[in-house]
């Protein structure tokens, strides 16, 4: 191990291989990890997805839901969806990664909610976002109920 403390503050043990993480597959269309982490006792576990593949589904989501008063109402509405989750869906340029900006967020898909022995009910494919510096601990692959 390193004396150095820039290289220490680089690698916070606790979550810095999640960061590790973050930054493989939050670039990527495609890349993606099963993995399972820990909130103040609440586990979530689900597939670890890229930024920008999370925010063109939750775009097409919204899309699918949004209905005005009329037509043109509607089409206003998702033309303002599509113009937000542009700007919000890109990653951080190479420039700001260079300086620091890291990735700071996991954004999964597929996920299961459990607090104890309570599991959260969901419908269809659920997504989450959450806080890297929220995370308490994690595991890679993916939690299962057990059945009855």
């Amino acid at each position: 191990m390193s004396s150095d403390p820039s290289v220490e503050g680089n690698f916070n043990g606790r979550i810095g291989l999640l960061r590790i993480f973050a930054s493989f597959v939050n670039p990527s269309d495609k890349n993606e990890i099963s993995i399972s982490v820990s909130m103040n006792g609440t586990i979530v576990s689900g597939m670890m997805t890229g930024m920008k593949r999370y925010y063109e589904t939750i775009q097409k989501v919204l899309n699918d839901t949004v209905q005005g008063d009329s037509a043109k109402d509607t089409e206003l509405a998702r033309e303002g969806l599509k113009m937000m989750f542009d700007q919000i869906k890109q990653p951080p340029s190479t420039e700001k990664q260079e300086e620091g900006v890291e990735y700071d967020h996991i954004f999964m898909r597929n996920v299961k909610i459990y607090n104890g022995a309570l599991v959260f009910p969901t419908i269809g494919t659920t997504y989450w976002i959450g806080r890297i510096d929220s995370v308490d601990g994690f595991c890679l692959g993916m939690m299962h109920p057990l059945e009855p």
